[in-house]
């Protein structure tokens, strides 16, 4: 039997003292939403994050599509051709001054669980992520997504994207042979945060 975990949800630390920057575990899960510089509890900002629902910014099925290039191909196809049946669960969570949204997938044969893991969709206030950007030695820039996005810990933290007075995040997600840290996800989310 193949067992592939991604690991759970863990959601530590704080913005740095003075709000100058945020943490990481060391495996790019931050600490969106867990405190929040005076600037970000502004009411205009306060209501830009609690009128996104964090569940909204993906589909099922653009996660599954996701979840399955995060294997080799060989595992897929060994999955496929057993006949695997994915099943992803999503519940929109308060987290601190955020909102975020916990996914968990697993695929089965023939009932028993082959793979599985979980992310986040995480809305927190653009004031963290600034915060956190000012804090790292050397961002690492993502372009042309939100107004503007950054890998937030370095080159192997979760990617997070500025859409006005909210950053949009996707946290835990493997990565592709396409994409990194889920950040073909976070495209996908960006738009509709922006919709709202």
């Amino acid at each position: 039997m193949m067992w592939r975990t991604h690991g759970t949800i863990m959601m530590v630390g704080a913005l740095f003292a003075g709000g100058c920057g945020g943490r990481s575990d060391g495996q790019g899960r931050t600490a969106a939403g867990q405190a929040v510089g005076a600037a970000g509890n502004a009411s205009g900002a306060s209501s830009a994050v609690s009128r996104i629902e964090p569940c909204s910014l993906l589909t099922k099925d653009e996660i599954q599509e996701q979840v399955e290039q995060s294997h080799s191909p060989s595992q897929l196809a060994g999955l496929k051709s057993k006949g695997v049946v994915w099943t992803i669960s999503m519940e929109s969570v308060p987290q601190g001054a955020s909102r975020i949204c916990q996914v968990a997938w697993q695929g089965a044969v023939n009932g028993e669980v082959s793979t599985k893991g979980d992310f986040s969709v995480n809305v927190t206030y653009a004031d963290w992520l600034k915060g956190s950007v000012a804090g790292m030695t050397h961002p690492l820039p993502i372009p042309n997504l939100g107004d503007e996005a950054y890998f937030v810990g370095g080159k192997s933290g979760p990617p997070y994207a500025r859409v006005g007075d909210v950053a949009i995040g996707i946290e835990n997600f493997p990565d592709t042979r396409e994409s990194k840290s889920g950040l073909a996800l976070l495209r996908l989310a960006v738009p509709r945060a922006r919709a709202h």
